[in-house]
């Protein structure tokens, strides 16, 4: 009996630890993925408090983010010509239905962007990432004017 409940044990270990690195494992492909420049190709801008988004491309047109092995950051703002530089991480968490049975895996990536001669200091934080090999999109959500929708192409 002892040798059924070790054996059991043991195969719920296993079981947890595989399923564990399934979505950490996964981390790495978005990373990989992720590296190198990309565009702004639409932006859409919902202020706290109201219903419906709006179109906020044109302000983004020309301007680009390129991630970097290592975590590096650098973005490319058109209308200020100058580029931020920062760091960046890619992570997880994990969504379940109400009876705790379906686990959806949501990534974020965390970073900073910075331009010390302006006086800007920005910490990022874009919300259910979607990363292919020519498309990344994410919602970044400031708490005090409202949310963002990003689309962007290589």
């Amino acid at each position: 009996m002892k040798t059924l409940y070790f054996l059991l044990f043991l195969s719920s270990t296993l079981l947890l630890s595989l399923t564990s690195c399934t979505a950490s494992g996964s981390v790495s492909n978005v990373e990989g993925k992720i590296i190198g420049t990309w565009e702004f190709d639409e932006v859409k801008f919902k202020p706290n408090g109201k219903s419906g988004y709006s179109d906020y491309s044109n302000g983004f047109q020309g301007s680009t983010v390129t991630f970097k092995e290592g975590g590096i950051l650098e973005a490319y703002d058109k209308d200020l010509d100058t580029t931020a530089s920062g760091f960046w991480y890619i992570d997880y968490y994990e969504e379940y239905d109400n009876e705790g049975n379906t686990r959806e895996t949501i990534y974020y990536m965390v970073g900073t962007l910075d331009i010390p001669e302006l006086n800007i200091y920005n910490d990022l934080f874009w919300d259910e990432l979607s990363v292919s090999n020519k498309r990344l999109s994410a919602i970044e959500e400031d708490k005090k004017d409202g949310k963002y929708k990003y689309k962007m192409v290589r």
